[in-house]
């Protein structure tokens, strides 16, 4: 996508693959598909695009003269090209003509790019939710044949495994499991870890602790600052938070101005050490207005048979004791 078509960041809660460090994927090989494709369907563009947080962005261009696209290159969500469609709908869009079809006449890669057929099948993740995109384009009219269309699934499928395999090297938990904003874990990748997390605590016979944070006044901050001072604490935040634990602690977003760490802790000692670090680390950085935070706490013995979400209520609400207990004291705060 050309400069002039990118725009706002796209609804896709995926971060950029390109910006990732994924090893398990054979780049070389997703190159050769998409050069493949292309010379089968003598087209001038074929590309592998992904929904990402930044919207459509192409991850693999073939290398024809007539490709306009080159990886890196993303388009909003607020521009109207076939890939938002094929991801939108999870399913397969074939446009033959765009000049039939009134629809693509403020889509810039016709009107701009004079690409006016369109062939594309959604990439997917083992889950089922979409990926990207497999897609060939042509600057004229055209009537692929079934076995061409079909052959283009086979290679689909070829990328579809390739995301598998990503799966099971637990490469994915720095993608889907990435909240987008302040780069830690999300609600998701927190939850499914801490099953596992906790497993492994059982079998090593080790305590963990959660901890449950909540920012101060965010709410007034958002209101007299604006949202992007908002924006830049939760990033401060969790950023102070991540370098605050150790790479064995799990740190996530829960949502909104919520943030959950699970850590080993022996002893309720490790609570207070590690509230101490923190704190001290926030008030360091000095920040206009300064970040100010209430927590709460749920013991995790080996032998815990409440569940997530048990454990996870329980810091809450300590949590929200203590929130009180400040806004009693301070009550114009």
């Amino acid at each position: 996508m050309k400069p002039e078509h990118l725009n706002h960041f796209g609804p896709y809660p995926y971060s950029s693959i390109r910006d990732m460090e994924v090893n398990e994927i054979d780049w070389l090989r997703w190159q050769r598909l998409v050069n493949t494709v292309a010379e089968m369907f003598n087209a001038p563009a074929t590309f592998i695009n992904q929904a990402n947080i930044k919207g459509i962005e192409v991850i693999i261009a073939s290398e024809r003269p007539g490709t306009r696209y080159a990886p890196g290159g993303h388009c909003g969500v607020d521009t109207n090209i076939y890939c938002h469609h094929v991801v939108k709908d999870a399913k397969e869009l074939y446009v033959r003509d765009a000049s039939t079809d009134g629809k693509w006449l403020d889509n810039p890669e016709y009107t701009e790019d004079n690409y006016a057929s369109y062939l594309g099948m959604p990439i997917c993740w083992p889950d089922g939710s979409v990926f990207g995109t497999l897609c060939v384009l042509d600057t004229h009219p055209t009537d692929y044949p079934e076995t061409y269309v079909n052959a283009l699934g086979v290679i689909k499928e070829v990328i579809d495994s390739d995301l598998k395999h990503l799966y099971r090297e637990n490469q994915l938990l720095t993608l889907s499991y990435t909240d987008p904003l302040t780069l830690i874990y999300n609600r998701r990748g927190f939850d499914d870890l801490m099953s596992n997390t906790r497993e492994l605590a059982k079998r090593l016979n080790r305590q963990l602790v959660l901890l449950y944070f909540d920012l101060d006044h965010f709410k007034a901050t958002n209101d007299r600052y604006g949202h992007q001072v908002g924006d830049e604490h939760l990033k401060t935040f969790a950023n102070t938070l991540k370098h605050n634990s150790r790479t064995c602690d799990l740190v996530a977003r829960w949502g909104g101005d919520e943030f959950v760490v699970l850590i080993h802790a022996e002893s309720l000692a490790s609570v207070s050490l590690f509230n101490q670090r923190l704190a001290n680390a926030l008030t360091e950085l000095n920040t206009q207005p300064a970040i100010e935070y209430s927590i709460g706490y749920a013991i995790i013995a080996p032998s815990d048979t409440r569940d997530n979400q048990t454990l996870l209520d329980i810091a809450d609400q300590q949590m929200y004791t203590q929130k009180q207990a400040k806004q009693t004291t301070n009550p114009h705060r």
